[in-house]
Order: C-alpha cells, then structure tokens, then sequence
C-alpha cells in the first residue's frame, strides 16, 4: 500500500493531454441516443456531453463523500477534475448505466441501477423477484435455475382474464392490489405503476397457492406505451408485453399445478420477464451445469424456438458450465448442437478455470466477462488504448485514476427494499471491480509486459482507493467486456475485436419520428425503410479504420483472421492483463471446428468461456445472404470515397428536438443478443 501512495504521489496531477480530437457523426449521434438525458419533460432538449459527464462526476463526488463523512481536500478534488478531463476526451468510460443515470435521485436510492453485471441462482419466489427488479433497473442478469424451491398452483386455474390498461396519463396506483373471494374463489392481481410494483407482482403471481376456479390479472393502473419514466428517463413499454408475458407464466404455473417447477420452467419464466421491460433493455444469460438434470432440453431450447410458440427463449444467452475438462468427444458433440442451432448456441464455461480465478464463482452475466458469486454485482469502466499512443505515462494514469472510480462505485447501499439482504453483503465483501480495455487492434505495440503493467496499475489504483477508504481490497480488478456501444461513441475498435474491414458501411435504425431523419436525408445520407414495417428508417453511416492492417482481397481490405487467431489473442489478454474473463465473440467456419478443439484441449486451463459465431463471407452482400441489409457491411475505398464525397455537413447543435419515441439502435446485449456468453 506504501509503495502504491508513493506512487500516486509521484504522478502530476496536471496530466498533459494530447489535442483532442472531434468525435464522429456516428458517435454523437449514439452518445445523444445512449448517454444525454432528456432536460425537459417534453424529451425535446438533451444534454451536451459535457453535462452528462458534469453528471457523472457530481456522482463520483457524492459516493466519495458520503463513504468518508467528510468533505473532499483539495487533491481529492483535484483528482476528480483530472478525471473529468479524461471523461471529456473520451480517453476512459464510466459504465454506460453510470453515464446514463450517475447523479439522478435514482441512482442515489435505487442503487442496484449503477451495477452492470449481477447473477443469482433463482430457487426462491425471492429470487425471482430479485431478478425482475435488477432487469427493471437495467442490470445484466444471469441466472442458473435451481429446482426445488417454487411450486406450481395448488391446482389449475383455466379462467384467466386478462384486463388491459386504457390510461392516458402516468397517475396510476403505484402499488399492487391482490385480493382472494373465498366464496366465489377469484383471485385477482392488480398490478401498479412503478418499478418497485412490476417486481413485487411477479412474486405474487409464483407464491399465490389459492384453490381459484379464475385468475384476474388486472393491468389497468400502467401508463400507456411511449411515456418517458420520470426518474429513469427511459420509455416505458405500457402493459403490453407484461399482459402476454404474465399469462405465459400462469400457464407455465398451470402445467405444474402440485407440482415443483423443473429448472427450464425457471428459465423460461425468468425469459418471460426479460420481454416486458422499457426501451432500456436488459440482458439475460441462463446457465446449466453440463451433465446435469435437463442439461440436454437446455441445450438445443432456442433452436427454432420463434417457430415453436416459444418468444420468451430469444430473451436469453445459453451456455453450459464444465466443471472438469470435457473429452473431444464431448466439446465435437457440442459444437454440433451449436452449428445446428445456427452457430452460437449453447456456448460453454469452464467452472473449473472460473473457480481458480474466482474461489466465489457462481455464475457469470451476460456477457461473461465477471465471475460472479450467488446474488453479486459487478460495475464496469474502461480506457480507450488507442488515444494513447506514444504516451505509455498517460496511459498509467488513467487507467489508475478509472480503477479508483471504479472502486468508488462499489461503495453502494443495496438495501433497498426489494433486493435480499445477501447481496448487500455480498457487495461489502467482494467490491469487485471491472476495469475494461478497449481500442485493444489498434495497439499491437502492447505485447506481454506492457498488458501486465496496465493490470498492476488498474490493481495499484483500484487497491489504493480501498485502503484510503479503509474498507475491503476488491477481490478482483481486471476485465475485458464487449465494448460495443461505448466504443462506437468513443470512435475506435470495440474491446479485444478486429473490425470487419477498413471501410465499412454502419447501417444504423432510427425511428420514423427522430427528427435527425429528415436532417440526415437533407444531408445526402443513404436511407431505406427498415424492413420491420413499422416505418423506421435504416441509414448508412460511413466508418473507415486507418489504422488497423487488413488483407487485401479483390477491391477490399478485409478481416481475415481465424480462429486461433482470435483464440490467441484472448490468451494473451487472459494471461497478462484479465483477472476475471475477456467476452469476445470468435467468428468461426464449421471447417475449423477440429483446429478449435485442439486448441481448447491444450489451452483449457487459460479458457473460461468466449462466443463461437458462424462466420460470414465479408465479400458477399445482405443480398448474397438473403438479407434485407447487414448491420456492417465492408465496401471499397473508391466506394466509400464516393459516397462520403457527396455527404453535406450537419451541424447537431441544432437539432435540438428528439421524438418520444427515441432512437433505438440496440445494445450488443440487448434482448439475449450479447455477443459473449
């Protein structure tokens, strides 16, 4: 700790900044979407970025002082300038709930919401209901469902109604309202308006054991669709998808009247909620112990499952969990599951590694990069490498000056009358921390040596906060998460992934009311209508890598990394700079499958658990795919020159007016889509 202080010292509180740089259309136009908070009511004026990261230290400063009942010294203060400095120039990111909510009244007493990553095993109608307010409050959540402790109805109840809501305003009963006519043997459930409402019902819903010959299920208190939630500043979806979600659940409650619910009733369940949240989606993983009851039906549960009546399963990453090394046989048989199921699914985890790196580990988020213990919690920064080229000094110092924001951040309050009192403590004992990398391609300088440095300054940092506050050293520092919307508004390469090509096309989904349509049309920007049909616009936003190597391949620069290229990669980033895991998603073709096997078998003690996606040939258009249109899509130099040559500028500022309806481009992890189980 001495040599940590004597080291903070000798650093200058004035970091020298290189110039900064003007960040792209494309990443101010998704840091607006992501990160500036409506200013109005009305969610027609936005913050600048300057104000969300006004925000955000004004957080930091709250959690600093109330951890030392005190108010900051100068340096203190003087530290956190010099982290708003590098927040400003975008050289380091808070966690993008953090960037969103940081300052808020409810980012002060709903505490949960700063944390992006969090797991529990689901046994309990508790636990259930754990789950939904930590999806509520935006968290990823992963779950291993465990039998045994829920049941089914007493017996079936095959008159369900189902009362929608007509609201036109957001003045509804904010708390639940349940009531049981023994005489005529109704029950019904009339659900509130508020966060604290959605979680508490759903536990009604699973713990009611009434002999009912009918179920009301009253929704008509929920404000309508499109209606922006006053404290969380995100739109709220109406009663919809919780009507459709919660009677899939009654009848899930049905099929196991008398009985105790199976661990894919669980998991099916917790999917269901994963459909009724706001335009702020969460993210769920599911995780089931390889060779364990029903592991089989978990394996292959979302392949065709839209087409099989079962919606609720696209919520949700599937991945099984090894706790002793697989033979080839078992890993060919699971990349066949996987390449029939399309490619991705199921993934696995190797519990084993896990448990070496995380004695607690229980389980993981989704995206996979925190192991976590049973109801724990875990919030994510991280440092863009490529703004500090030729700067290795600086470099050290932001990352120690974002580990010491991170610990800050795990210096919460969880008891907040819905969660258990476990994750509380769980929280005081673990602090764990996620100290992230991104722009990770675009800096093949950092071998070994210099990605151990940065982990021993992420460490020193993140130590030194801890003791200066005199609570619990976390008991991990270092990650490496996806990266990709933080990334994206930070203009560089996304975490430890190789773009697709030099030049690529960035095909991004407005909606038809955001008035940045009509002003990218003007623009000259590419648009089409998005296939979806609801009368959104797809438009073409140009993105050129310059400084990344590529291959050249007919009138293209492409990716052409394998997979042991990507494999090789995550292992010097697990061996040298990743305490807990590197999520990254390694593109593959079926012909390297036995390459892959190998390498796991020889490899497994450095492997927890990455995404296997089929590749795609990035020489073929969305028309050779049978796409309406790709997401990214590489095209040459002369064509990109072309079109970004007949581009007009736009000036943002003045567009100061966003619809309700707000631009939703999506999260890597939105909706079970997270690119790393």
């Amino acid at each position: 700790f001495l040599l940590s202080l004597e080291f903070s010292i000798s650093f200058q509180l004035e970091t020298t900044m290189p110039d900064t740089y003007t960040p792209s259309l494309r990443a101010q136009i998704l840091t607006r979407r992501t990160y500036n908070r409506a200013l109005n009511d009305e969610g027609t004026v936005f913050e600048t970025w300057a104000q969300t990261i006004d925000r955000v230290i004004g957080h930091q400063h709250w959690l600093w002082k109330r951890q030392m009942r005190r108010a900051l010294n100068k340096t203190q203060e003087a530290e956190l300038e010099e982290l708003r400095e590098l927040l400003l120039a975008r050289k380091v990111g808070v966690a993008g709930r953090t960037l969103w909510l940081g300052g808020t009244e409810i980012a002060k007493n709903r505490e949960a919401c700063q944390f992006n990553c969090a797991h529990l095993e689901i046994q309990t109608v508790d636990d259930m209901v754990d789950a939904l307010w930590l999806l509520l409050q935006g968290c990823g959540v992963g779950v291993t469902p465990k039998s045994g402790g829920i049941s089914g109805f007493t017996r079936p109840i095959h008159d369900i109604q189902i009362i929608r809501s007509t609201r036109q305003d957001k003045n509804g009963r904010e708390g639940n309202l349940e009531t049981w006519d023994p005489e005529t043997r109704i029950w019904t459930i009339s659900v509130g308006d508020t966060a604290e409402a959605w979680a508490k019902s759903v536990g009604k819903l699973l713990s009611g054991k009434y002999a009912a010959d009918k179920l009301i299920l009253d929704f008509s208190e929920i404000r309508p669709a499109g209606t922006r939630l006053t404290g969380y500043g995100w739109i709220g979806q109406g009663d919809e998808t919780i009507s459709v979600a919660y009677r899939a659940i009654a009848e899930i409650m049905n099929r196991r009247a008398g009985q105790l619910l199976r661990k894919m009733d669980i998991h099916d369940i917790c999917n269901w909620l994963g459909t009724i949240l706001s335009t702020r989606r969460s993210a769920e993983i599911s995780l089931f112990e390889y060779g364990s009851p029903e592991w089989q039906e978990f394996a292959v549960c979302k392949k065709d499952y839209w087409n099989k009546g079962q919606p609720q399963r696209g919520m949700s990453n599937n991945s099984l969990v090894f706790y002793d090394k697989p033979t080839r046989d078992e890993l060919r048989g699971i990349f066949n599951l996987m390449i029939e199921a399309g490619g991705s699914e199921p993934g696995f985890i190797n519990g084993g590694a896990a448990l070496n790196r995380a004695p607690w580990f229980s389980g993981v988020n989704p995206c996979a990069e925190i192991l976590l213990g049973n109801r724990a919690f875990c919030n994510l920064t991280t440092i863009d490498l490529a703004k500090f080229k030729d700067d290795p000094s600086g470099m050290h110092r932001a990352i120690y000056l974002i580990a010491r924001a991170n610990y800050r951040q795990t210096c919460v309050h969880l008891k907040d009358g819905i969660l258990q009192h476990s994750w509380h403590e769980n929280n005081d004992f673990l602090h764990l921390c996620g100290v992230s990398l991104t722009g990770v391609v675009r800096r093949p300088d950092l071998g070994p040596y210099e990605l151990r440095t940065l982990r021993n300054m992420a460490i020193m940092g993140a130590y030194s906060m801890a003791e200066e506050l005199g609570l619990p050293l976390p008991k991990n520092v270092t990650t490496l998460k996806p990266e990709g919307t933080i990334s994206k508004c930070y203009d560089t390469t996304e975490g430890a992934h190789k773009p697709l090509a030099r030049y690529i096309f960035n095909n991004v989904t407005f909606v038809k009311h955001d008035p940045l349509v009509a002003v990218l049309r003007e623009a000259g920007y590419r648009m089409m209508p998005h296939p979806n049909g609801t009368g959104d616009w797809v438009v073409t936003l140009p993105v050129c890598w310059n400084d990344v190597d590529f291959e050249k391949v007919g009138d293209l620069e492409v990716n052409i990394e394998t997979a042991l290229d990507q494999l090789n990669r995550y292992k010097l980033l697990m061996d040298n700079y990743v305490e807990q895991n590197c999520s990254v998603t390694v593109s593959y073709d079926p012909s390297e499958v036995d390459a892959i096997i190998d390498w796991l078998l020889h490899n497994w003690d450095h492997y927890v658990g990455v995404s296997f996606l089929l590749r795609a040939d990035p020489l073929k258009t969305a028309e050779d795919l049978g796409f309406p249109y790709l997401p990214q899509q590489p095209v040459s130099k002369a064509v990109f020159d072309a079109y970004v040559a007949q581009l007009k500028p736009i000036d943002l500022d003045q567009v100061s007016a966003q619809s309700e309806d707000e631009v939703d481009m999506g999260s890597e992890c939105a909706g079970g889509a997270c690119p790393v189980r």
